[in-house]
């Protein structure tokens, strides 16, 4: 769920990234931040508790990322813990992530299949929707059973749906609609 104060403090570190000249650095940092909120749960729990006092938990921050990270990244982190929003970082760097898209005209797509695909179909995918869409896109393939075959994309709400469970759906209702009468 994307808040207002999410999308102010991910603003904030783009925009103090971009004026330092670090923007790449930090984004990266991101992605490390959210990639390591994500897998440990235990972090969050820390993070999220009210009994542990601040001191521990940027002890936590400062082990964990200091030697992986920008400094101005774990002081962004460290002040989310004193103003209490760190319990916010993963919506943050979720948001700091759309605005860096955003900045960059880099477009995600979600391709549903139900296998993997080869790189030459990837590529070939990613050349038309380039063209379509005329930015970056980044792939990101789901693999998905209820898809029999074909696939399903999806770049900013917009719908392509080449799978095979559409095509017969469609051809079901095409059914339902007999234009001939029965004049039997």
């Amino acid at each position: 769920m994307k808040s207002i104060l999410s999308s102010r403090y991910a603003r904030s570190i783009f925009d103090l990234a971009v004026e330092m000249n670090i923007l790449d650095k930090v984004s990266e940092d991101i992605f490390l931040v959210e990639k390591v909120c994500y897998e440990n749960s235990i972090l969050n729990v820390i993070l999220g508790n009210p009994n542990i006092n601040i001191g521990k938990k940027k002890a936590i921050i400062r082990d964990i990322f200091e030697s992986k990270v920008q400094e101005i990244t774990i002081k962004f982190i460290l002040l989310l813990i004193d103003k209490r929003r760190v319990l916010y970082l993963k919506g943050i760097a979720n948001e700091f992530h759309t605005i860096y898209n955003q900045y960059h005209n880099i477009k995600l797509a979600d391709v549903y299949v139900s296998q993997t695909m080869t790189k030459e179909i990837k590529q070939e995918i990613t050349k038309i929707l380039v063209k379509k869409f005329d930015s970056k896109i980044e792939l990101n393939e789901i693999l998905k059973k209820e898809i029999i075959g074909g696939f399903k994309i999806i770049v900013d709400g917009v719908i392509y749906d080449a799978s095979i469970a559409n095509q017969l759906k469609l051809l079901r209702k095409s059914f339902e609609k007999n234009i001939y009468d029965k004049g039997f």
